[in-house]
């Protein structure tokens, strides 16, 4: 609203100014230089009188000049000044509550660096719906995340100071998408000092750094380069297993997901087994794998027995998937 009235009163400025400069001009027979030059004074209201309207018709012009010239100058240059104001005060309010936001955030999950693999994190996390908020040191990466409306704090993530600022110690876990080693590499040293329990999963590009980053507390290491040439193999190889992987992960149209839920000791499906357990007559989904304690039981047997603290990897229909998830929990 105030662009558009600033937009149509420098507009109208303009022409007064076109017009003060040909009607000096015509009426008092000034060259164009001295036209301008009496408008911008006269507008201004300086009137320094070097200059001055020697013709009736050019005072009563200029008496006209003064009223609508000034007038018109004195609001353009209040809505200017008002544009600013509530742009900086916009963006102070706006960002002191995402601060506050970030510092109440518990169990959330934090990605730093917001690169060319961290966007494609972020990305991911905004499709999960998960609570995330990221570290970005670029002051233009960081500006397009505040843009889309992506929790953020523009600071260094290997400074423990802007690592506390976004919950660390509360965080349930972290994500360092780094474009160094090094940095990851601290990142998880510091992560893990402030908070024992935080899963950490780093990025590296160099094979030395994963025995660094798994001894610096890193749960998983990822190597991007590593996985897209696999990817592109599996392509070329496999085209109908990766077609259908890329369909259940990533197409948002497909229903189908894949999900990983905990039982919990309340849970009814404690003590039963898979064939008892209703999971795929009342829930069409099917259980691929099971984490027991460090044991992986994959495509496990009809009669094997659910127990507390199992986490099951379930493939179904995501619907589906969240109401097994509340009975699995012991909601």
């Amino acid at each position: 609203m105030l662009l558009t009235r600033l937009k149509i009163s420098t507009a109208l400025l303009l022409v007064i100014l076109i017009a003060g400069i040909t009607g000096f001009m015509i009426l008092e027979n000034l060259p164009f230089f001295d036209a301008l030059y009496l408008t911008i004074v006269t507008i201004s209201t300086v009137g320094y009188g070097d200059i001055i309207p020697h013709t009736q018709a050019g005072r009563i012009f200029t008496i006209c000049l003064i009223v609508l010239g000034f007038g018109m100058a004195y609001y353009t240059l209040t809505l200017i000044v008002s544009m600013t104001v509530e742009g900086q005060l916009k963006d102070i309010l706006g960002r002191h509550d995402m601060l506050r936001h970030i510092a109440s955030m518990e169990k959330h999950i934090i990605v730093c660096g917001a690169g060319k693999v961290g966007s494609n994190v972020v990305e991911r996390l905004q499709h999960e719906q998960e609570k995330f908020v990221v570290v970005e040191k670029d002051p233009a990466i960081f500006a397009q995340l505040v843009e889309q409306k992506v929790l953020a704090v523009n600071g260094d993530a290997t400074l423990d100071e802007v690592l506390q600022s976004v919950g660390v110690a509360r965080a349930r876990g972290i994500i360092t998408a780094l474009s160094h080693d090094a940095d990851n590499v601290y990142v998880a040293l510091t992560a893990k000092s402030f908070n024992p329990d935080i899963h950490i999963v780093a990025r590296a590009d160099r094979p030395e750094a994963e025995e660094k980053l798994h001894r610096a507390g890193a749960d998983v290491v990822v190597f991007p380069s590593v996985m897209g040439g696999r990817r592109m193999v599996s392509a070329m190889t496999r085209p109908v297993i990766m077609d259908f992987v890329e369909n259940v992960f990533y197409n948002q149209e497909l229903h189908m997901d894949i999900a990983e839920m905990q039982i919990g000791d309340n849970s009814p499906l404690v003590g039963k087994s898979f064939a008892n357990s209703g999971i795929k007559r009342q829930f069409d989904s099917i259980v691929v794998a099971v984490k027991r304690g460090e044991r992986l039981i994959t495509n496990p047997q009809a009669d094997e027995i659910i127990m507390a603290g199992d986490i099951m990897v379930v493939l179904g229909q995501r619907s589906e998937l969240s109401k097994l998830s509340d009975l699995a929990g012991g909601k």
